[in-house]
């Protein structure tokens, strides 16, 4: 239902298979194209689909653009190999076909069949192992590559979106059996963690190319407020008290934490951004003023996010980026090399302080989010409304 020159109008009838809750009345977006998807992919759909050839900017770019090399790259294990293939002209190889098949699958796991307990092992799988090539040299010899999923490859972040998403719905399935009991509490606490990492890996990581493509503006927005959104669940986790090891934990409450004083988004944001123009230097401004806290905060709670096996051990850092272009070879290659980061306990002094940094880091998240919906809806969008009316609940505007 959509409503033009102030009458309601009907469109066509869809059917909607989504990966997160829809509640009535919200609004939904529905694109032609996954912006997420490298050119290729996207150029191939489009013609199958719509016998259609795009010709904006980013599919014209030669040579391809930084998010697209990014969106197809991939870690070459065996360094004998490396200069046989790269990401742009790797993408053809059916190995990718199957690779989106496995991808396919455990989605279909989780949609189809109601079993988000597979669909994370899938995709646990699919993003940790190597993955085998073969390459065939100029003299007929063969060579046996392997390779890992870059962290930004498309299949990785569709994996992170499916795992936050699968693995929040495996917290509601096991408390739904036994909400009372310590060792259901405890899983559901663990899963609730890797869905609030897996959803601030997909924000950092998607926010990462929102700088070089500015057409990713409204998916990121989404992703920054789901990200806040599954972090104040977990903050909100009774199960808390199972894990003080020996700690004092006082009881928590929102009431009880200081908002940020390092930036003026929560002034901005009361405001709804009314004095925001839209130019360059004041998206800059706040875009840097939002970055400048979640890399102070992030560093000290990330380490607990990740405490669990799996991906996650290997992403340093979900927000900045730099340790892509020296360390990721060395995690590449070895899965149980010496973390620099502790597991974030042991940085501090009870989880009462790892809550409050996990809180703000969940407002900075919401309020970001919301302020990239008002540059493409306005003030007074239905996700700026929803995000000012969780605020309101934790008495985050009342200050």
């Amino acid at each position: 239902m959509s409503v033009i020159g102030g009458s309601e109008t009907c469109g066509p009838k869809i059917i909607l298979r989504s990966i997160k809750g829809i509640n009535k009345s919200e609004e939904v977006l529905i694109t032609y194209t996954d912006l997420l998807q490298p050119k290729v992919m996207r150029q191939s759909e489009l013609w199958s689909k719509y016998r259609f050839s795009c010709c904006c900017k980013r599919c014209r770019a030669m040579p391809t653009t930084y998010m697209d090399h990014c969106l197809q790259e991939i870690l070459i294990l065996n360094l004998d190999c490396s200069n046989m293939a790269s990401g742009d002209n790797f993408y053809e190889n059916h190995v990718m076909e199957k690779l989106m098949d496995c991808l396919n699958d455990a989605i279909n796991d989780f949609l189809s069949f109601n079993n988000p307990k597979n669909c994370c092992e899938k995709l646990e799988i699919l993003l940790t192992q190597d993955h085998a090539n073969i390459l065939l040299k100029p003299d007929g010899e063969q060579l046996h590559q392997l390779f890992r999923l870059h962290p930004l490859h498309h299949v990785s972040l569709h994996a992170y979106m499916t795992l936050a998403s699968a693995y929040q719905v495996s917290v509601g399935e096991l408390l739904a059996l036994d909400p009372e009991g310590d060792e259901h509490q405890t899983k559901a606490f663990n899963m609730s963690r890797k869905s609030a990492a897996y959803s601030l890996l997909l924000a950092g990581a998607t926010q990462h190319l929102l700088e070089s493509e500015s057409s990713l503006i409204v998916p990121v927005s989404n992703f920054w407020m789901t990200a806040g959104e599954t972090l104040l669940s977990f903050v909100r986790r009774s199960a808390w008290n199972l894990f003080s090891r020996g700690w004092h934990i006082e009881d928590f409450s929102f009431s009880s934490c200081q908002i940020c004083g390092k930036c003026t988004l929560l002034d901005r944001f009361r405001d709804k951004f009314t004095d925001f123009h839209y130019e360059n230097a004041e998206f800059a401004d706040v875009t840097s003023q939002f970055l400048s806290c979640v890399t102070d905060i992030t560093p000290k709670i990330w380490g607990f996010l990740r405490e669990e096996d799996g991906y996650l051990k290997v992403v340093e850092d979900p927000i900045n980026f730099r340790w892509l272009g020296s360390r990721m070879a060395t995690h590449a290659t070895s899965p149980n090399a010496s973390e620099k980061t502790g597991s974030g306990l042991e940085a501090e002094d009870n989880h009462n302080e790892i809550r409050v940094k996990l809180f703000l880091l969940g407002i900075h998240c919401l309020i970001y989010g919301a302020f990239l919906s008002t540059v493409c809806f306005g003030p007074n969008s239905q996700l700026m409304s929803k995000v000012e009316s969780l605020l309101s609940v934790k008495g985050t505007l009342n200050g």
